[in-house]
């Protein structure tokens, strides 16, 4: 990895490349400075939402980036999405390939995983600081692990050359210029990515799987569902199964 190369493309204030780190998100806080891209190709204790271990074998992508601002808490749910809607247009490009978006935070290609992302920060008084977006791709063929094999998946095979530094630099310009971009228009951009839209899906809650129907991806990127029993909900946070 060319940091300076990086540096220069992104406008990134500090990027650090370690081929092996515990987890990218925990590391980067030992920085202390807001502006921070840390890169790696190996975590072993990659982390992902509600607590779970996420895989990340060296054919991957992995990378943090510390944000240079504080914002609210209800600002900060939007850092997701818009990293989504990135990762997905910096892969389609790269890659051409066709990616999707899973709400809230996983990408997907031909159906499965390829891609999670977890935003952590600290809150006090309901503004967070601290704000970290961590991003994890399966990039390059690997065999996966028995409860993960059916569901995850990776970009290519090919590895003729290593496309890993493009990636994450087009995945930070599209990031920095869709987080001061209109809302309306990032909103459109995840809904066109958001193809369970219309389809049944089933929403995790409360330790049940209750089947709805997906609906529509409202203007602050929370998901609006219908249940089998006619209820209409807006979720702010949470997961679906498709």
């Amino acid at each position: 990895m060319d940091t300076e190369k990086i540096k220069e493309q992104t406008g990134i204030n500090k990027v650090i490349f370690k081929k092996e780190v515990t987890s990218t998100n925990d590391e980067i806080l030992n920085e202390k400075q807001n502006d921070t891209l840390m890169i790696a190709f190996f975590q072993s204790k990659g982390k992902g939402r509600y607590g779970r271990k996420f895989f990340s074998p060296e054919n991957g992508l992995y990378f943090s980036y510390l944000l240079n601002e504080e914002m609210t808490f209800q600002q900060s749910q939007f850092i997701t999405p818009i990293m989504g809607i990135a990762v997905s247009y910096a892969i389609d490009e790269i890659f051409g390939v066709n990616t999707s978006i899973k709400w809230v935070n996983d990408i997907l290609l031909d159906g499965k995983k390829i891609c999670g992302i977890l935003t952590e920060c600290k809150v006090e008084k309901n503004i967070c600081h601290d704000i970290v977006v961590g991003v994890g791709i399966n990039v390059y063929q690997t065999d996966f692990p028995e409860d993960i094999k059916d569901t995850a998946g990776f970009i290519t095979e090919k590895k003729d050359s290593d496309k890993r530094e493009e990636l994450v630099i087009k995945i930070m310009q599209n990031f920095l210029e869709f987080w001061s971009e209109d809302r309306d228009s990032l909103v459109e951009k995840y809904r066109k990515k958001a193809t369970f839209i219309g389809n049944e899906i089933k929403v995790h809650k409360n330790g049940d799987y209750i089947p709805a129907t997906a609906m529509n991806i409202n203007d602050d990127f929370s998901l609006n569902v219908k249940y089998n029993d006619g209820t209409i909900e807006d979720l702010n946070i949470g997961e679906i199964f498709l």
